[in-house]
């Protein structure tokens, strides 16, 4: 399937919308209502932000599958910087997974923790990595 330069700027500015969705989020008072509106923002984020680096390394000529070699061919490519951060990115796939999973209170808890102090700086990031990708 061909894709786009038009729809890979879309994808870029879906990826910007949900990362500083997810910022908004994750600024407020905790409580279960943010709990769960930041683990929901954080699903969206993470899949547009995946799915963003997919479309980028296919056209780069990389095969990459699902979310877990995508983020390791990210990694290979230098999209993602240090092997300390690709373990970051495998823990958010772990937990972005478990998110689908039946609500488990002591679940989401652990997982909101990890967006406000992790994730949600690592998604930032990358989406502002992507918006400097260019399709070329």
């Amino acid at each position: 399937m061909m894709m786009s330069k038009e729809r890979f700027i879309e994808r870029q500015a879906e990826v910007r919308n949900a990362a500083a969705r997810l910022q908004e989020a994750v600024g407020q008072p905790e409580s279960s209502i943010i709990r769960d509106a930041v683990i929901q923002r954080f699903e969206f984020s993470f899949e547009l932000v995946w799915k963003a680096l997919k479309l980028y390394l296919e056209r780069q000529g990389h095969e990459c599958g699902g979310p877990r070699p995508t983020l390791k061919k990210a990694f290979a490519d230098g999209l993602i910087a240090t092997p300390e951060e690709a373990d970051v990115w495998l823990q958010m796939l772990e937990d972005r997974n478990l998110t689908s999973h039946a609500y488990d209170e002591t679940l989401a808890t652990r997982i909101y923790q990890h967006v406000v102090r992790d994730y949600s700086k690592l998604l930032g990031a990358m989406a502002h990595r992507i918006q400097t990708l260019t399709w070329d």
